[in-house]
C-alpha cells in the first residue's frame, strides 16, 4: 500500500497520489516513485588456465657464434698450435743435451762414441746393444759407478749375458766389493761353466784372501778353458805366482782346453 501524502501547510493527509491538500487546497508534490530494484549483476568467470603442452617444448638452438667469436677462436687456436711447437722443440733439446752428457775420463773419439750410444738410447731405451756399448765404454774410462748402472739395466732385460755379468763383478771389485764380485762370477759360471775371464778373477778373489791353492786352482781351470790369447800370459804369471806363495810345484801348462 502507498504512502500518505502529507501537506506541508496544514498538516492533513491525504491520499496518495493527491495534487493539492483537500482541506487547505494547498499543492502538494506527487511522492516520489519506489528505487528501481537493480537486479545484482552475475560474478564475472575466472580466468581459464592456459592450457597444457602435451609434449615437451622443443630444445632452443644455441645461438651461433657471432663473427668476432669465430676470430677469437681462430687466433686461440694458433696460439695453441705455437704453443706446442715450442714444447716440441724444447723437448728435443733437452734430448739432444742429454745425449751430449761428458765421460770423465773420455778422450775425444770416446766421447763421439759415447754420444752416439746416448742419442740412440735417447731414441730407444731398450735397445740393449746400445746398453751394453755404454757400459762398456765407461768401464774401459773407469767409471765404475756407472757402468755398474748400465750392466745392471742390460741384465734386467736379458739375464745371460755373461761378459756383462762378469764386467759388473770387476766393476765391484774395483770399488772395492769382493764379495759381491765373487758372488757375479759364480753367477757367470752358472751360465757357462768355463768363461775364462770369470775363472780367472775368482782366482784374483782367493789370492787376495791369502787362499793361494784356491786362487791357483781357478788360475789353472781359466788356462784350460781356451782363454783369448792376451790372457795367456797373464795367467801364467798368475800361476807361478801362487803356486810359490802356496809352497807347491806348478803343474805343466796345458794349452788349451
Amino acid at each position: 500500500m502507498s504512502d500518505p501524502n502529507r501537506c506541508p501547510d496544514c498538516g492533513h493527509e491525504n491520499p496518495a497520489g493527491s495534487e493539492s491538500c483537500s482541506a487547505c487546497n494547498f499543492p502538494l508534490r506527487p511522492a516520489p516513485p519506489p528505487p528501481a530494484v537493480v537486479p545484482e549483476a552475475p560474478p564475472a568467470p575466472e580466468p581459464a588456465a592456459p592450457p597444457v603442452r602435451s609434449r615437451p617444448p622443443r630444445p632452443i638452438r644455441p645461438r651461433r657464434p657471432r663473427p668476432g667469436q669465430n676470430q677469437a677462436l681462430t687466433l686461440w687456436l694458433a696460439f695453441g698450435a705455437i704453443l706446442a711447437v715450442m714444447v716440441i722443440y724444447i723437448a728435443i733439446q733437452a734430448n739432444v743435451e742429454r745425449a751430449s752428457v761428458p765421460v770423465e775420463g773420455a778422450s775425444t773419439d770416446q766421447q763421439q762414441q759415447a754420444d752416439q750410444i746416448m742419442a740412440a738410447l735417447a731414441k730407444d731405451s731398450t735397445d740393449v746393444e746400445a746398453r751394453v756399448a755404454l757400459a762398456d765404454l765407461l768401464f774401459d774410462t773407469g767409471n765404475w759407478p756407472d757402468a755398474i748402472i748400465q750392466y745392471r739395466a742390460v741384465l734386467r732385460r736379458d739375464t745371460s749375458r755373461v761378459t756383462a755379468i762378469v764386467d759388473l763383478g770387476v766393476c765391484y771389485y774395483n770399488l772395492g766389493d769382493p764379495v759381491v764380485a765373487e758372488q757375479l762370477f759364480e753367477r757367470a759360471l752358472r751360465h757357462d761353466p768355463h768363461q775364462p775371464v770369470a775363472l780367472f778373477n775368482l782366482g784374483i778373489v782367493h789370492e787376495r784372501r791369502k787362499d793361494d791353492k784356491g786362487a791357483l786352482s781357478y788360475f789353472h781351470r781359466a788356462l784350460q778353458s781356451s782363454p783369448p790369447e792376451s790372457m795367456r800370459q797373464p795367467l801364467m804369471d798368475a800361476i807361478a805366482r801362487a803356486a810359490k806363495n802356496a809352497g807347491v810345484e806348478p803343474r805343466p801348462l796345458p794349452q788349451g782346453r
